[in-house]
C-alpha cells in the first residue's frame, strides 16, 4: 500500500511539472485550470509549512517518518524527497513556478469552449 501512496505522490509530481508545458501546447481549458488548482494547493501548504497530504498518509501508513520499505519505495523517496537540497530554495521555486503558471493565463488565454477541446471557434 506505501507503494501505491508513493507512486501516486510522483505521479502528482510529474503532472505539476510536466502539465504546464502540456496545458499550453494544447490549452485544454479544464486542464490549465486544475493543473493551477494543483500548484497553488501545494505551493499554499509549503508556504505554511504544512506537509503534503500524501506524505502524511505515507508516514501513517509506515508507522512513522524512519522508512522500512522496498526498493521501489526507496527510490520513489530518494526522487520525491529531494535529498540534499535546502528546503527554503524549493519553496520558493514552488511559489515561483505558481507565478509562472497563473501568469500564463496572461500570455496564453484558454479557449472559450466549454469542454476545453481543441475544436475550431467559429467565425
Amino acid at each position: 500500500m506505501i507503494e501505491l501512496v508513493l507512486i501516486f505522490h510522483f505521479l502528482t509530481i510529474l503532472f505539476v511539472l510536466f502539465g504546464f508545458p502540456i496545458g499550453l501546447k494544447y490549452n485544454l481549458r479544464r486542464f490549465r485550470i486544475f493543473h493551477a488548482c494543483v500548484l497553488a494547493y501545494i505551493s499554499m501548504l509549503m508556504v505554511m509549512g504544512k506537509p503534503c497530504p500524501l506524505t502524511i498518509l505515507e508516514e501513517g501508513l509506515r508507522g512513522g517518518a524512519v522508512y522500512q520499505g522496498s526498493f521501489i519505495a526507496t527510490w520513489l523517496n530518494r526522487i520525491i524527497y529531494l535529498e540534499g537540497i535546502d528546503a527554503g530554495f524549493v519553496v520558493y521555486m514552488a511559489v515561483a513556478f505558481t507565478v509562472l503558471v497563473a501568469a500564463s493565463f496572461f500570455w496564453k488565454p484558454l479557449n472559450r469552449s466549454a469542454s476545453g477541446g481543441s475544436e475550431k471557434q467559429e467565425q
